[in-house]
């Protein structure tokens, strides 16, 4: 569907719930619904606006409970991982890891690092 496609369809279901709730005609409606788009006022264009804002709620409602429904698991799920965190013997913030500086470079498994890179190498010899 195409925005225009969209759009066109919102302005039509707009303008049916204009005529279901506020019994305006189909014509009064449709205008209701354009002079609200093009940023007019008329007489029903705040009647567009408390229709859009219903249809928010409307399609909002199921989310809403949901959202209600799964709180208290929610809720008892981060009381779990905060007994587990809790649990855990991490070590504390304030002490530093030790990184592969804690070590002299020969101890480490791959050799202490190539003294320079940019040193002439000397001619090997045929043999």
């Amino acid at each position: 569907m195409t925005p225009e496609q969209a759009n066109a369809q919102a302005a039509l279901l707009l303008a049916r719930r204009l005529v279901r709730n506020h019994q305006l005609t189909p014509d009064e409606a449709l205008l209701a619904v354009l002079q609200r788009r093009r940023g007019e006022t008329g007489p029903h264009t705040d009647l567009v606006a408390q229709e859009a804002n219903a249809i928010v709620e409307e399609a909002a409602a199921p989310i809403r409970a949901f959202a209600a429904a799964m709180a208290p698991a929610v809720e008892a799920a981060c009381t779990a991982i905060r007994e587990l965190l809790n649990r855990l013997q991490l070590p504390p913030p304030h002490q530093p890891v030790k990184n592969r500086r804690d070590r002299p470079a020969w101890a480490t498994p791959y050799g202490p690092p190539p003294r320079s890179r940019n040193r002439r190498r000397e001619p090997q010899h045929a043999r």
